[in-house]
C-alpha cells in the first residue's frame, strides 16, 4: 500500500475548494489528490530541474491512476475578511476578501492512501524526495510537512469513495477534485490552425488559469470530479472535558495598565483606592444596591466593621519595568473570589485620572487560583507607611520604626525580617530619584501632614 503523510505545522490548511469561489469560504476538505500532483510537479520543475521528466512521469502517474482515501483527524473551518485596494483613484475603494481554511491541530496529520499499490523501494525513494521539497499545498499559509509512510497497515479510513468501502456512520456526500488516470486521458487540444497543440498528459496536470480560460474549459482538461464520503461532523469541534481541581478558586487577578499618561508610582496609594471604590460601585450594580456590596471589595463587615485577619481583597498597583509609571496591578484575596465578584471584576476595565488626563485602560492578563506559588522575595516600589503613629514614650523612632516593620510582617504571616535598613530615597530605573515624602500617604482628597522623618 502507498501511504502518505500530511502535516500542517501552522495548524491551518488554506486551500479553496475546487469549482468554487474564494468569495464563498468553502476551503477544500480533504485535501484533493489532483492539487497534491501538481504541488510535486511544481517542486519538480523550481527544485529538481535535473531529474528527466519520465521519472517524475512515474512518481506522478502512479498517483494519479486512483483516487486514494484518507482519514481525516478532526478538524474545524474558519476564515478570515480582508478590504483590499482595488488601485483606483479613491483610497476609500476597497474590495471584500474571504480567506476560508481548516483549523486542525498543529500536531494532527492527514493520511492518502492508495491500497491498490504496491510501489518499490525506488519509487518511494524518489517520491520521498519530492514530497520533503515541498513546503505548502494550497495557498502559501499552508505550510506542510509530506513524507511516505512504510510498512503501515489496517488504516481505519473516514473519508473514501462511494464504491470504496461500506458507510459506517452518517455520511456526506463531497465532490473532490482527482486526477484523471493516464490511460483514461484524451489529449486536450489548445489553439488553432498552425497553433494547435495536443497536450499530453503531464503538460495537461501543469495547465494554468490563463489556458484554461482562454481555451473555455470549465475545469483543467486532466481533472476529473470524484464523489467522497466524509463524515457529517468532520467540522465538529472537539470537546474536551475540563477536569478542574479541587481548589478551583479565583484568587488574584492581574491587569495590565495602558493609557498615554500613566499613573506614576507616587499616586500608588491614590489609585489603589480609585480601584477599590470602581469595584465596590460595579459589585453593587450587579448584587442589586448598596447593602449587598461585597465585603471583600471593600474590607467591612456588613455592620461597618473592618475585617480581620486580613480577609479583604488586596490592591496592589505594580511598576513591573521601574520606570516610575504604574504599568499592572494585582488584586488578591487569600479566600478567593466568588462567581459575582469575578464578573465584577471581569467588567472592571477603565480608571478615572484626574488633572484631565487619560483614563487608564485595565486589561486582565491573568487569572489565578489559590494553589498558586508564592514568591519568596519581593521589591515594594512605595514607602513604608506604619499604621501606628509614632510619640512620646515609645522610645527611639529607628527602633520604633523596625518594631512596626516586624509588627507588619507577623500580621500578614510572612517571618521576620532579618534585617531592617533605611533608605532615603527611591531611584527608578527610569530615571530621577523620588523622595519618600513624595509619595501620596492618604487615600483621600485631604492633604496629609508630613509624618516621615
Amino acid at each position: 500500500m502507498l501511504l502518505i503523510e500530511l502535516a500542517f505545522p501552522a495548524g491551518r490548511d488554506h486551500a479553496t475548494a475546487w469549482g468554487r469561489h474564494v468569495n464563498e469560504g468553502i476551503p477544500e476538505w480533504p485535501p484533493s489528490g489532483y492539487r497534491l500532483i501538481r504541488a510535486l510537479y511544481d517542486v519538480w520543475k523550481r527544485k529538481l530541474p535535473e531529474w528527466e521528466e519520465s521519472r517524475v512521469e512515474r512518481l506522478l502517474g502512479m498517483l494519479g491512476t486512483s483516487a486514494p482515501r484518507y482519514r481525516l483527524p478532526s478538524a474545524t473551518v474558519s476564515h478570515t475578511r480582508s478590504f483590499l485596494s482595488k488601485n483606483e483613484q479613491d483610497l476609500q475603494s476597497k474590495t471584500l476578501i474571504f480567506d476560508g481554511f481548516v483549523v486542525l491541530s498543529s500536531r494532527a496529520t492527514v493520511l492518502m492512501g492508495w491500497p491498490d499499490l504496491t510501489p518499490d523501494s525506488d519509487f518511494l525513494d524518489d517520491l520521498d524526495e519530492l514530497l520533503s521539497r515541498l513546503n505548502y499545498l494550497g495557498r502559501s499559509e499552508s505550510w506542510i510537512e509530506a513524507r511516505t509512510l512504510r510498512g503501515v497497515s489496517g488504516v481505519e479510513w473516514n473519508c473514501f469513495t462511494q464504491s470504496a468501502e461500506s458507510v459506517n456512520c452518517e455520511m456526506e456526500i463531497v465532490p473532490v477534485a482527482s486526477a484523471i488516470p493516464p490511460h483514461d486521458y484524451k489529449p486536450a487540444a489548445i489553439g488553432r490552425g498552425k497553433t494547435l497543440k495536443h497536450l499530453t498528459w503531464m503538460e495537461a496536470i501543469a495547465t494554468g488559469t490563463e489556458v484554461i480560460l482562454g481555451a473555455g474549459w470549465s475545469h483543467p482538461p486532466a481533472m476529473r470530479y470524484v464523489d467522497y464520503l466524509r463524515p457529517v461532523n468532520s467540522f465538529a469541534p472537539e470537546v474536551r472535558v475540563n477536569r478542574q481541581r479541587k481548589d478551583s478558586r479565583i484568587c488574584s487577578v492581574l491587569y495590565a495598565l495602558d493609557s498615554k499618561v500613566p499613573p506614576d508610582v507616587t499616586e500608588t496609594l491614590e489609585v489603589a483606592e480609585r480601584v477599590r471604590t470602581k469595584l465596590m460601585g460595579i459589585h453593587k450594580r450587579l448584587a442589586g444596591g448598596p447593602q449587598h456590596v461585597s465585603v471583600k471589595f471593600s474590607g467591612k463587615d456588613r455592620s461597618g466593621e473592618p475585617l480581620r485577619d486580613h480577609r479583604h481583597a488586596f490592591y496592589l498597583p505594580l511598576d513591573y519595568n521601574g520606570g516610575g509609571r504604574l504599568d499592572h496591578l494585582l488584586v488578591h484575596c487569600r479566600e478567593g473570589f466568588d462567581p459575582l465578584e469575578c464578573q465584577a471584576l471581569d467588567e472592571f476595565s477603565s480608571l478615572w485620572q484626574g488633572g484631565g488626563r487619560p483614563d487608564v485602560r485595565c486589561i486582565p492578563v491573568h487569572w489565578g487560583g489559590g494553589r498558586s506559588k508564592e514568591k519568596k522575595i519581593f521589591t515594594s516600589a512605595t514607602p513604608f507607611v506604619p499604621p501606628r503613629h509614632h510619640r512620646r514614650g515609645r522610645g527611639d523612632f529607628g527602633e520604633w520604626l523596625q518594631a512596626e516593620v516586624a509588627r507588619e510582617c507577623a500580621n500578614h504571616n510572612l517571618p521576620r525580617p532579618a534585617r531592617v535598613t533605611a533608605i532615603h530615597e527611591l531611584i527608578a530605573k527610569g530615571g530621577r530619584p523620588i523622595r519618600w515624602a513624595d509619595f501620596r500617604r492618604n487615600r483621600k482628597q485631604d492633604r496629609a501632614e508630613p509624618r516621615l522623618r
